[in-house]
């Protein structure tokens, strides 16, 4: 009580520190809830793992070649081949799954949509067309926690697989998926069963869980052996994991495998991409932003600091008589040093609660940017750290100063003053 009377009573001097606390606190909570965000979502789990993961890019070889066939020649379509280039691939020792899938696999970028009505609510999610094994090969998880087994079965079953955050997080009605049906909007005779349902599965690193919606269709052999020549293979994805312990150079080997056990008809793998590789050059423009604003937000930090501290310090380092005088009439060194953190302190307080309220409105008005949904959790984190590093700062700011200025025996510093 007695500091805040001292504050009111110095009102004219604490005015402009309370201001500028204000400002501070906005800007800083504003650089720390973005930086949480970015980091939250970057580090939550994306429903699949690239782990022993390849993809193979394929090819066909043209007139010029030795072994190429003419139409004339050649007794199987495209999809023939691809699928029994993908049959040898399972009988390699290396391989534990091989999957082949269409505008499906991760950080593609490249994406087919579909309109499809469930109950009331129509929705446009992503329709990713792949054999069984694709969820082997990437171990997409059923929601159930039962792995990637159940998710398999439904595709052999002719159903559909979706993930658990198919609905919109604001959607009010019975939100059970297993079992439904999606009825295609252009056509109302086309129906898909939901046999499966997968864990939440993101796009990228970069955006929240909720943000990919998609419907995994089955491709059938039929499918498979009516794609023909003109059909071109690169829009065909292959892709296959291998056994825990494979040497790092099996994409050397698969390749040298290419052009005798692993060419079909006029197809052939033209490159062997490791997964870890695509997911970096997927998101290097993810990862430059991220950094240039990292940077950018280092120097903000920067500059508050220095600018946090060098005002406590002035304010300190001005107050060298009245700390003196304290300590002439009794006060001891720590009773001193106490009172100049908690007057610090308490500033700050009074400056935190009318930020919260501006802070808060900020979030709930979506001016912060980032894929993470706004809330009261996320405002609390937020201002804990933010609220934090301001005491951190000041501490800073008091604490040479201050150090100084009880050491200082009084009737120096009061002739100095």
């Amino acid at each position: 009580m007695q500091l805040l009377k001292q504050i009111w009573n110095e009102r004219r001097s604490n005015g402009w520190l309370w201001s500028e606390l204000l400002i501070v606190f906005v800007v800083l909570w504003y650089v720390v809830d973005w930086t949480y965000v970015t980091a939250r979502t970057y580090y939550e789990p994306v429903g699949f793992d690239i782990t022993d993961t390849y993809y193979l890019e394929l090819s066909l070889k043209n007139n010029k070649s030795d072994s190429y066939l003419s139409k004339e020649q050649k007794n199987t379509t495209l999809g023939q081949d691809i699928t029994e280039l993908t049959n040898r691939l399972r009988r390699l020792p290396e391989v534990e799954a091989v999957s082949i899938s269409n505008n499906a696999r991760p950080y593609i970028g490249s994406n087919s949509g579909m309109m499809v009505r469930l109950d009331t609510l129509v929705s446009n999610p992503l329709n990713r067309a792949m054999t069984p094994d694709f969820f082997q090969v990437f171990r997409y998880q059923s929601a159930d926690g039962r792995g990637y087994e159940p998710l398999v079965q439904a595709l052999k079953n002719g159903n559909v697989v979706v993930g658990e955050n198919f609905w919109r997080p604001d959607y009010k009605g019975d939100r059970t998926l297993l079992g439904k049906n999606l009825v295609s909007v252009d056509d109302s005779t086309e129906v898909y069963k939901i046999g499966g349902v997968s864990a939440k599965v993101r796009y990228n690193d970069f955006w929240a869980n909720y943000s990919d919606r998609y419907v995994a269709v089955a491709i059938t052999e039929k499918e498979m052996a009516e794609l023909d020549d003109e059909f071109y293979p690169s829009n065909v994805e292959v892709c296959l994991r291998v056994k825990p312990g494979t040497s790092t150079d099996f994409p050397e080997r698969l390749m040298k495998l290419s052009a005798s056990q692993l060419s079909v008809g006029n197809l052939f793998i033209l490159k062997v991409h490791d997964y870890e590789d695509i997911r970096n050059d997927f998101q290097q423009g993810s990862y430059n932003q991220v950094q240039v604003r990292f940077w950018m937000m280092g120097f903000l930090l920067l500059n508050i600091l220095l600018g946090i501290v060098g005002t406590f310090w002035f304010r300190t380092q001005h107050r060298r008589a009245e700390s003196a005088l304290r300590i002439a009439v009794g006060s001891s060194r720590m009773q001193l040093w106490q009172r100049l953190n908690k007057e610090g302190l308490l500033l700050l307080t009074l400056a935190a609660l009318p930020a919260a309220v501006i802070c808060y409105n900020i979030g709930y008005l979506d001016l912060t940017g980032g894929y993470l949904e706004w809330g009261v959790v996320r405002f609390l984190i937020t201002f804990a750290i933010t609220y934090f590093l301001m005491t951190l700062m000041i501490l800073i700011g008091i604490w040479f100063p201050a150090r100084q200025a009880i050491r200082i025996h009084p009737a120096e510093a009061l002739r100095e003053e």
